[in-house]
């Protein structure tokens, strides 16, 4: 398969990803055939989407469009904790920044702020022709050039009873913060406890501030926690939050998945599929790079489940195993057998 047939196919179910998950949290779409049984991430799949969205301009004005009604049910914080580098922040902070436009408040401050007054804007949406005339002032603040938004009005808060909604659901009960995060962890982990390591990875706040929502949860009563050598591993009831939710059974809590490390290792596929010299080096160049990327996301892969059978090829045969890596990571997202 040609580099540019695969960063097709790459995109076509990325965004098909994208769309799955938002259209059962409000955004205007028709929802998938299955309902998602899994609880959403949803600074990291806000993250995930203005990547991926750069190639489907509907779907990014519509997660906008949604982020300006629901914004009280996002982590800031979080979703800037989720950051990997200046590509990420300015994406985020230009989200952020229209978004506090669009329901007239101040921007939040940033320190990634950056009038660009010599107009080198890079295109937000690459497939698309250069606009022309008015520019979206608060994209332009952060170096991306497009036509001002205009947001459909369409979108719902999300249903806060499907399991896809559940961090929205604890954020409506303990607050859009920590605590909110290491309960979700804690109830839809199936394991008899914690380490407060496993907890940080999920919960997307620095150890410190995980640390002290732990320790006010425990103060509360409503988790333990027990010494395993060096560590503090954490456990929860699940019957009596179960109860506490009004949910049926215990099993009618949401199921874990580790966001985190799988959008971020998609977007970074993602990200090297488009860079433009691809398509341009020798079958074993591309595969050399391709390799080399496989190693970067290789524990990010290891934690959604890509099966460590593969890697065996060798030299320009690499590729074709380096799509099917892709291939079941995306797979393991979208929980297509």
């Amino acid at each position: 398969m040609t580099a540019a047939a695969f960063r097709a196919e790459v995109i076509a179910a990325l965004l098909e990803l994208a769309w799955e998950q938002w259209s059962q949290m409000g955004v205007s779409a028709a929802p998938p055939a299955h309902r998602e049984e899994r609880a959403a991430d949803p600074e990291a799949l806000l993250l995930f989407t203005l990547h991926i969205g750069r190639s489907d301009p509907r779907l990014f004005d519509e997660v906008l469009d949604w982020l300006a009604l629901n914004a009280p049910l996002v982590s800031v914080q979080r979703l800037r904790n989720l950051c990997a580098d200046h590509a990420d922040r300015a994406l985020v902070d230009a989200a952020l920044d229209w978004t506090a436009g669009a329901r007239r408040r101040q921007p939040p401050a940033s320190r990634d702020r950056r009038a660009r007054g010599d107009g080198a804007l890079e295109p937000l949406f690459p497939g698309l022709p250069t606009p022309s005339g008015e520019l979206d002032p608060a994209f332009s603040r952060h170096g991306f050039a497009r036509q001002p938004v205009k947001a459909s009005g369409k979108s719902q808060p999300p249903r806060l009873h499907d399991p896809i909604s559940f961090a929205f659901r604890l954020r409506r009960l303990l607050g859009v913060g920590v605590r909110a995060e290491v309960m979700r962890t804690l109830l839809t982990i199936r394991a008899p406890r914690l380490s407060s390591a496993m907890i940080t990875a999920s919960a997307g706040f620095a150890q410190r501030n995980v640390r002290e929502g732990l320790t006010q949860l425990h103060d509360a009563g409503v988790i333990d926690v027990v010494h395993v050598s060096d560590d503090r591993h954490y456990s929860v009831r699940p019957s009596e939050w179960a109860a506490l939710l009004r949910l049926p059974t215990t099993p009618d809590l949401p199921f874990h998945y580790d966001w985190i490390p799988a959008y971020r290792a998609l977007a970074q596929i993602l990200r090297w599929l488009q860079d433009p010299g691809i398509d341009e080096l020798s079958p074993y160049l591309r595969a050399s790079r391709a390799r080399t990327l496989v190693t970067d996301i290789e524990a990010d892969l290891r934690y959604v489940g890509v099966p460590r059978g593969l890697y065996g090829a060798r030299g320009a045969d690499f590729w074709d195993e380096f799509t099917a890596i892709a291939q079941a990571a995306i797979r393991h997202a979208r929980a297509i057998d």
